[in-house]
């Protein structure tokens, strides 16, 4: 075989950064000042706040569904259950009339068709 093919090694001395010391001492520096400035930034109550704002508002949105489905349902339970007045809601409220009677609030918005 002959030395023209067997490849030679690359020379990666040239992509060496130490190779300029001052160059090197100086990117270190700057890599090293952008951390900490970034770190300092990290640490403060603006940054902490910011950083916690998207999850709560996620948590209090599901809370919110949560008791509004359960308030729905309730609600839907609650409604099935009033049975329909056995009178009219003109003679019922004729019949308080006549005997001077107060109705709770919970009969009056039955017997007009409200939820109690």
């Amino acid at each position: 075989m002959s030395d023209e093919s067997t490849p030679r090694p690359i020379d990666f001395s040239e992509l060496d950064p130490s190779r300029n010391e001052l160059r090197w001492a100086r990117s270190i520096d700057r890599l090293a000042s952008r951390g900490f400035a970034e770190r300092r930034k990290r640490i403060s109550v603006e940054h902490q706040l910011l950083s916690w704002a998207r999850p709560v508002l996620a948590v209090a949105a599901a809370l919110c569904v949560m008791v509004w489905t359960a308030g729905y349902l309730v609600s839907a339970r609650r409604t099935a259950m009033v049975s329909a007045p056995t009178t009219a809601p003109a003679l019922q409220i004729a019949t308080w009339a006549a005997n001077n009677k107060m109705p709770e609030t919970d009969d009056l918005a039955g017997t007009l068709g409200g939820n109690p």
